[in-house]
């Protein structure tokens, strides 16, 4: 049983579509937050409390089309040089954040105990923004948490 909004004034429709589309905005972003549980990307404790305090405010405003979790970027090929076997070098973005305004944005969430202990990724963090983010006009973004 439904109700012909058609009989209502412009100003009650209007009110009614846009309740509507707030609770289908909502609806989807509940939905994307079980799918993203589901999936379990949310690998560390640390991601998901990034996530529930950054990225989901934004997915009930309706603010962010999409979000993405742990997505690999390929930034060099593998190869041989004088002999020596080069492996494949790719970099791991724990979000990749799509805006409704069209911006993309890449959040790296780490300790700063593990940021430490992973040598390279500031290499690779640096060829990712140089070969990807940068010339995409994307921005990159680095979560630290701070040791207690």
């Amino acid at each position: 049983m439904g109700i012909d909004i058609a009989r209502l004034g412009p100003a009650a429709q209007e009110q009614i579509r846009a309740e509507l589309e707030r609770r289908q905005r909502q609806q989807q972003a509940l939905d994307m937050r079980r799918r993203a549980q589901r999936a379990a990307n949310l690998g560390s404790d640390l991601e998901r409390r990034y996530y529930e305090a950054y990225i989901w405010p934004d997915l009930l405003a309706g603010k962010v089309a999409s979000c993405e979790t742990q997505c690999r970027f390929d930034l060099l090929p593998p190869a041989e040089y004088c002999g020596i076997r080069l492996p494949a070098a790719h970099y791991m973005a724990d979000f990749v954040v799509k805006y409704t305004s069209g911006t993309v944005k890449v959040v790296e969430v780490k300790s700063a105990f593990v940021r430490k202990a992973q040598r390279d990724y500031i290499y690779r963090r640096r060829l990712f923004i140089d070969l990807i983010a940068r010339p995409k006009g994307w921005i990159f973004e680095e979560y630290i948490e701070r040791s207690q």
